[in-house]
């Protein structure tokens, strides 16, 4: 016990240099690193000033102990200053003093940096400390006479490919200062390993910035080329595979910055090397972050679409693709019901009357009976149906602004001087405003400054302002100023009520002019049981094809440092998941193969908690189903980004035992065969899912909870209990 500390740790340091290699191209893998590392010695100068470099910054981040040491960035900038300065010099006692003094402000530069960017504008930092701190050493260098210059480039290529493959390998082996073919191979090969998406961006951004030099008709400068020709490809990564959606759109959008990244490289070089001063990373820089701010100002919401978590290209688009099946938009802002009761939509998106761009993300609602708004003759106000009755908050956030004593118009008549109304205006966390207006005249609950959640009255329906009869409009804007221009929203579990008197229950939607809708109430029989709170531990009891018979998986409830739940399995396996607006839904799988845990997705990845649920479908990732590896491979050559189910869920009552039988039917479409998986899902009424089940062709698997438990916290007693497992719920049962 008393070595094995020190080696975990020992390992976890190393684990944490390689990964800062990574986070070059936003791999984040130790793996992928210790690659890279390797290949940064094909000039062992080099490779050592950098590997020097990055313990250095790995050190001096764990001594401060900065929010997070195991982010890349304290230790990327330290590595990069590393590897510049053994490019241009010889490693020698004063050189190793620099690299030291050059890595430990490096992260300094990146904690304060990286601190003040995302705060502002939630800006990336990207390398600017090292951009900072390089010229800095560079400056410091000229002056130490004693340092030798490091001439150990070769003119070294691989005797069978052409030249101008050499000479690409060779750009890409300069993103670590490392002018080799060798060790550009090695970069393509770690790139195209983790993403092909991503190598296909930097194939292409070489060959478009280099046709811009050939367009622009430069003379040809091997030295820009080869020292400076990685930015490009830096760009294009950024750009089109980790902070946008990929798509053609986002595509197009990554070659487009390629190419204005070989302008500035063609205008800047003179400036910085007449000054003696490196080139390195000044384009990529400010391209990536001049597109990202411009991408952020657009009117409307449209491609390329901006990643709401930036991460890896595959990872970008499952999400996307995911939130685009459920919401209807990939950032649709989601809402609950403001009213009480069935009411119907006056106006919808792109309305006919008012709901035009910049403003067609809205609704408007009123209540009808037999085809009518109101009562008699409609000749006053009492009259109308939705008059006067209750305005509820949609969501969490702070009331910024209330407008409560403008008259009501009289039916007919409206008040084009005050386009809104009497409203409350609430402001969400991410920054975006819910505007409800139209509301009666000193019918207001809140004040300016009050937090409200969901439920939380707000005040009346009114009609003022241009409004010629008594309804709410709702919409979500991008500022707190009135006529900032709306953006997407949806509304979370809702009752879609049909004129043949059925009911249809919509995990999310966006109804139309004439539904009418209600909102579905939350049943405490299902949110309860299904309720995940941090540290909860479900130990299932599982068998089935490729696990071991009789064996117990655990899966765990985490909260990670940014806020985000996630359920963790025994095997590092995780999936993100959220538990509001009256459904459980789970998204965002991470981490490595894991049969149980993709089949438990695959059966309650999306669960609503309101009883009003008979039936509705999702769009649960291809990734999650059994798939042998020749089916695997077509999918994975078919559809390199991933493709989506055709989910139905179906969830009847068993109340004489206390269950709900939660069935799903998912399709795949794969080469001309429909591949057709069955899930099926016990939830009972005090220890939530009991048993899972999944039949995929001639295969099957089963799991039954055995325990149920929560981790001790400070503070926090533990628990757990043990579930009657080898008694199914539904025994006896007819």
């Amino acid at each position: 016990m008393a070595t094995t500390g020190p080696l975990a740790a020992s390992r976890q340091y190393l684990a944490d240099t390689a990964r800062a290699y990574s986070a070059l191209f936003f791999l984040d893998s130790p793996a992928a690193g210790a690659l890279l590392l390797a290949s940064t010695f094909a000039y062992p100068n080099i490779g050592a000033s950098g590997l020097l470099a990055a313990l250095v910054g790995l050190a001096t981040a764990r001594l401060f102990r900065f929010a997070d040491v195991r982010t890349p960035v304290f230790v990327l900038n330290s590595l990069l200053v590393g590897l510049s300065l053994g490019a241009f010099y010889q490693l020698g006692p004063h050189l190793a003093v620099l690299i030291v003094l050059g890595a430990l402000l490096a992260v300094i530069a990146s904690a304060a940096l990286a601190d003040m960017f995302w705060r502002h504008e939630r800006l990336p930092v990207l390398v600017i400390p090292f951009l900072l701190v390089a010229a800095i050493t560079a400056l410091v260098a000229r002056q130490l006479s004693d340092l030798s210059p490091f001439i150990g480039y070769s003119e070294f290529t691989i005797g069978w490919l052409p030249y101008w493959a050499n000479e690409f390998l060779s750009l890409l082996g300069a993103t670590f200062f490392t002018i080799h073919p060798v060790a550009g191979a090695a970069v393509l090969a770690v790139i195209a390993w983790r993403s092909r998406y991503l190598a296909l961006l930097a194939v292409a951004a070489t060959v478009v910035g280099l046709g811009m030099f050939l367009l622009l008709e430069v003379r040809h400068q091997p030295l820009l080329i080869s020292w400076a020709g990685f930015n490009m490809v830096l760009t294009a990564i950024a750009i089109g595979g980790i902070y946008t959606v990929p798509g053609p759109l986002s595509f197009l959008t990554a070659m487009l910055a390629a190419a204005l990244t070989a302008l500035l490289l063609i205008a800047c070089q003179n400036l910085l090397f007449v000054h003696g001063l490196p080139l390195i990373a000044l384009p990529y820089i400010g391209v990536t972050l001049l597109f990202l701010i411009a991408l952020r100002t657009r009117l409307s919401v449209a491609p390329p679409w901006l990643a709401t978590q930036p991460g890896m290209p595959e990872q970008n688009y499952e999400r996307a693709r995911l939130a685009r099946e459920r919401n209807g938009d990939i950032d649709s802002v989601p809402l609950l019901l403001p009213v009480f009761g069935r009411w119907q939509i006056y106006q919808g998106f792109d309305g006919e009357n008012t709901h035009k761009p910049p403003w067609h993300h809205a609704l408007d609602f009123y209540m009808t009976e037999e085809g009518k708004s109101f009562s008699g003759n409609g000749a006053r106000l009492e009259e109308f149906y939705c008059f006067g009755l209750p305005v509820v908050s949609p969501a969490h956030g702070q009331v910024v602004r209330v407008r409560d004593h403008l008259a009501d118009n009289p039916p007919g008549d409206v008040d084009v001087k005050n386009n809104w109304g009497n409203l409350v205006l609430i402001r969400l966390e991410s920054g975006l405003h819910i505007l409800l207006a139209h509301l009666r005249q000193n019918s207001a609950k809140v004040k300016e400054g009050d937090w409200v959640e969901p439920g939380k009255p707000l005040a009346a329906c009114g009609n003022s302002g241009r409004s010629p009869q008594p309804h709410l409009h709702l919409q979500v804007q991008r500022s707190a100023q009135l006529g900032s221009p709306t953006r997407p929203f949806h509304l979370c579990s809702l009752l879609r009520h049909r004129d043949d008197g059925i009911s249809e229950y919509l995990v999310n939607g966006r109804p139309e002019v004439g539904e009418t809708v209600e909102a579905a109430v939350v049943d405490p029989r299902l949110a309860t049981p299904l309720h995940l709170p941090v540290g909860r531990r479900l130990t299932y009891r599982v068998e089935g094809p490729g696990l071991t018979p009789d064996s117990e998986i655990s899966l765990q409830v985490e909260l990670t440092l940014l806020g985000q739940f996630r359920l963790v399995s025994d095997s590092g396996a995780s999936a993100a998941f959220e538990e509001n607006n009256g459904v459980l839904a789970f998204y965002d799988r991470q981490g490595p193969r894991d049969r149980f845990l993709d089949i438990w997705l695959l059966a309650n990845g999306l669960t609503p908690l309101s009883e009003s649920a008979v039936s509705w479908q999702d769009a649960p990732s291809a990734q999650l189903l059994p798939l042998g590896l020749l089916p695997r491979a077509i999918l994975w050559s078919l559809h390199p980004l991933g493709r989506g189910l055709d989910g139905r869920y179906h969830r009847q009552p068993d109340p004489g035992h206390g269950v709900w039988h939660q069935q799903g039917q998912h399709e795949l479409r794969l080469g001309g065969r429909v591949l057709h998986a069955e899930t099926e899902s016990l939830i009972d009424h005090e220890q939530g899912f009991h048993t899972i089940s999944c039949r995929f062709g001639s295969q099957s698997w089963q799991a039954q909870l055995t325990e149920l438990g929560l981790a001790g916290d400070e503070g926090v007693p533990g628990w757990q209990i043990s579930s009657n497992s080898d008694k199914n719920p539904l025994e006896g049962s007819s």
